[in-house]
């Protein structure tokens, strides 16, 4: 689901409302550098599409 293996570091997805106000949800996919010291990139946000949300579907729980 997510893109292929980056050279370095991981891709990690995030699901969730952006703020308390509301039941809409997003989707953030953010490129981590563990154990480096170099700042994560976020690299795509966007309300949560048929990609994501049939994920989010099979696993409600995170």
């Amino acid at each position: 689901m997510l893109p292929e293996e980056p050279a370095r570091g991981r891709i990690v997805l995030f699901i969730g409302c952006p703020h308390a106000q509301t039941e809409r949800e997003v989707e953030i996919l953010v490129h981590e550098y563990p154990d480096t010291g170099e700042q994560a990139e976020i690299f795509h946000v966007m309300e949560l599409g048929a990609q994501f949300g049939r994920y989010r579907e099979e696993h409600p729980n995170g």
